[in-house]
């Protein structure tokens, strides 16, 4: 990492240390690890019983690091128009591979979406996203979408998955869908792959540094 891009890193690291809030009375990811395993484990967004509320939440905690613009629209390819909640371009984009980078995120309320889904519930919103992320977006054009929370409350920690859940994780990173969600310690999580890590609080860029992000069509090899 270059010394401007260092530089920039750690005051957007002592801004978001200073504003720090907990969202689900987790630690805060400036401080100490809690260490193993407890960093691998999700921290639920229990109380959040509503779509606003969660979204003005996060966002709140991902100002230092991103430019946020809301309720953006687009077009899919059928035509069918669509709008997703926020797309978020870092703020430190020499530390991102692809510095033009943008990152759309749809959210969901924790109940009853989350906590009490169906599988129809979960596959629907799965499926939206993957929608999503051939969408035209205005200002953008197609964009990796991470879906928040995570719909299967995963843990980071990779031992954990199972042969399914790791295809379930590989194919949606094929259509660039991936999750955002509050691990303890870590803080929020954009994870694409699997378990994955393009940023977090805790630890900033992580496959983002090596990864460009864009919407690939056909042959993905």
């Amino acid at each position: 990492m270059s010394s401007g891009i260092h530089e920039r890193t750690s005051l957007l690291l002592e801004e978001a240390a200073g504003l720090f809030k907990p969202l689900a009375n987790e630690p805060s990811p400036f401080g100490p690890s809690p260490g193993y395993p407890t960093a691998s484990q999700q921290v639920p967004l229990a109380r959040f019983h509503n779509e606003a509320t969660l979204t003005e939440g996060v966002l709140r905690r991902l100002e230092p690091w991103f430019h946020i613009e809301r309720e953006i629209s687009g077009k899919h390819p059928t035509g069918r128009p669509c709008r997703i909640d926020a797309v978020l371009k870092p703020r430190d984009a020499p530390a991102w591979k692809n510095q033009n980078v943008a990152l759309g995120v749809e959210f969901k309320s924790w109940f009853p979406h989350v906590i009490n889904a169906s599988r129809k519930d979960t596959t629907g919103w799965v499926a939206q996203t993957i929608d999503y992320s051939m969408t035209d977006w205005t200002g953008y054009g197609r964009l990796p979408i991470f879906m928040c929370p995570d719909p299967f409350m995963r843990s980071r920690d990779v031992t954990g998955m199972d042969a399914t859940s790791d295809f379930v994780d590989g194919l949606l990173g094929k259509f660039n869908v991936g999750y955002m969600a509050l691990f303890n310690g870590v803080g929020l999580t954009m994870l694409m792959h699997g378990n994955n890590t393009v940023w977090s609080e805790r630890y900033g860029v992580s496959h983002g540094r090596k990864w460009t992000l864009r919407s690939r069509t056909g042959n993905r090899s």
